[in-house]
């Protein structure tokens, strides 16, 4: 390597495939290369090809997160990708990594949409998906909303009817609600049930919040509104 390529900024070329099918059709590990390596070079950087193969919806993504942390770290300036879903698994994944790019002060390339984080069209472009992002969140907020609202017309009580319930023994449940009713405070009915070595539904310690979250759950509420 001379000392001018040396001295050239390092980009990352995140290359990304589902299953070992996808080599046949669209951005094949062979395609997205040569797709990537071309854009940068041509913006001035030296380049270094990072390979993860694997599901769409695996958060895990060895690769992109050492290739983050080489970010963050300085040792590399730029990530490129071909696609957003070859890079993100969501809109709000894309999201965090655009931040990271902005506050660790690196470049954020995707090709296909020409998003390029330290441009116009670029912030531009996350700004519409940061709004699309709310929106789906919104969307999802109120369609469970919805669903609530039709199963307490049908009378079915989320947590006691359908859904998931607390694993919790219908004794210590008991246990909580008298003593409540007698008027003990949270912190101290969690110290009575750490006091009796009686672990939480996961098997873990008791606390007022975690106290609070019993009382406050549908099987619960729905025993004392029978009971009144």
């Amino acid at each position: 390597m001379t000392n001018n390529a040396a001295s050239q900024p390092l980009a990352l070329l995140y290359v990304r495939v589902s299953t070992n099918r996808q080599a046949d059709t669209g951005h094949s590990l062979e395609s997205q290369p040569a797709v990537l390596e071309a854009a940068a070079t041509a913006a001035g950087y030296r380049v270094e090809i990072v390979t993860e193969t694997g599901s769409g919806r695996n958060t895990g993504r060895p690769a992109l997160i050492e290739a983050m942390r080489r970010l963050k770290a300085g040792d590399a300036q730029a990530l490129y990708a071909v696609d957003v879903d070859r890079l993100a698994r969501s809109t709000q994944h894309l999201l965090a990594i655009a931040d990271a790019a902005k506050r660790q002060g690196w470049r954020l390339v995707i090709t296909s949409v020409d998003m390029d984080s330290t441009t116009a069209n670029g912030i531009l472009f996350l700004t519409m998906a940061a709004a699309f992002a709310q929106y789906e969140s919104h969307m999802i907020s109120a369609r469970v909303t919805r669903q609530h609202e039709a199963r307490r017309a049908r009378g079915i009580v989320w947590g006691v009817d359908e859904g998931s319930r607390s694993e919790l023994p219908a004794d210590v449940v008991a246990l909580i609600i008298d003593l409540r009713s007698q008027g003990v405070s949270l912190r101290k009915i969690a110290a009575e049930l750490v006091a009796r070595n009686i672990p939480t539904a996961r098997g873990g310690e008791w606390h007022p919040a975690t106290v609070r979250a019993v009382l406050n759950s549908p099987l619960v509420r729905s025993a004392e509104a029978l009971a009144g």
